[in-house]
């Protein structure tokens, strides 16, 4: 014959059950406390040698004179200073902005008008979507030899088909002059790229519930109104990650300008990293190179912090 057990005695059974599982001595509880931190630690250790430690070593060298051989000298802020003076980087860097602008609007537009396509249901969707992909998985240095062949001025791809479909006024040296040298890279790293924003964008609009649409169909909206009131709003957080990772790839490009063009022509695509690369490797100053890397750093920073400032501040800050 079973007994029947009163609430007050179950709790206090569950109260005897816990308190015998819990740590007795003053050192268990203290390991019970931090042993999640504990599993923190092959993680940070990772991040702490490939992050932290060369972080702080170029904040250490960017206060340094050093050409890789002599001796190191202290020169404090000097290298700095130096910076703020430099025409050739804050040239490079405005190549940058016109290279951000162009290649954040290319890679956006593009990528949220396929995901919008590939989204609905469509034959051979599957195919499409890895077909647009592709590009994404190529390294910048095949990339950058891919194009400089399309772009050749006497035997490329694009010069060819201009001139056999009757536009050859059109043909010219597309990495050799330099007033379309730049648009000839952006437009690189837009065919690159995009694909990698559509599948962000995609996964975004799959979050979406298909009632809000079918509500809006019920409503009288049109497929454009639909995108407008709905899509967009709440693609918002989506927005900002391409947003963040295109911008601060625009203005860390380095491969694909340095395989297609070294800067050139006449300094045409000339942007922070070449000059910076430059600074390094071909005259040797690594402590005015670091100094320049860190404000690239500050400055890819600070316009990550106000493109998720300006996106969504709630929900990002």
């Amino acid at each position: 014959m079973s007994k029947n057990v009163t609430p007050d005695a179950s709790e206090t059974i569950i109260g005897e059950l816990a308190s015998s599982t819990r740590p007795t001595t003053r050192a268990a509880r203290w390991a019970d406390r931090f042993e999640p931190y504990i599993w923190l630690i092959p993680a940070l250790a990772i991040f702490s040698l490939f992050e932290l430690l060369p972080l702080g070593v170029g904040l250490a060298l960017s206060l340094l004179a050093w050409d890789g051989s002599a001796p190191a000298r202290f020169v404090g802020l000097a290298n700095y200073l130096q910076a703020m003076g430099d025409t050739a980087y804050w040239g490079a860097l405005g190549h940058n902005l016109v290279y951000a602008i162009g290649t954040v609007c290319g890679k956006l537009v593009l990528g949220l008008g396929l995901a919008i396509v590939l989204n609905q249901a469509m034959p051979g969707r599957a195919i499409f979507r890895t077909a647009l992909f592709l590009p994404v998985v190529l390294s910048f240095v095949v990339v950058g030899l891919l194009w400089s062949w399309i772009y050749n001025y006497d035997s490329g791809l694009l010069n060819t088909v201009l001139r056999h479909i009757g536009l050859g006024v059109w043909a010219r040296d597309w990495l050799g002059d330099p007033r379309v040298a730049l648009a000839a890279v952006i437009a690189v790293d837009v065919w690159k790229w995009f694909g990698f924003h559509m599948v962000i964008f995609l996964a975004g609009l799959q979050s979406i519930p298909d009632d809000l649409y079918e509500a809006a169909v019920l409503d009288g909206a049109t497929r454009w109104q639909s995108h407008r009131w709905i899509t967009i709003p709440l693609l918002v957080p989506v927005t900002a990650i391409n947003l963040v990772l295109a911008a601060s790839g625009a203005f860390n490009v380095f491969d694909v300008v340095y395989v297609m063009t070294q800067g050139g022509p006449v300094n045409a695509t000339n942007v922070a990293m070449i000059e910076i690369y430059r600074e390094a490797f071909q005259f040797y100053r690594f402590g005015y190179a670091a100094a320049l890397s860190v404000m690239q750093l500050i400055i890819v920073s600070v316009i990550s912090l106000v493109i998720l400032r300006m996106t969504h501040r709630e929900r990002y800050l």
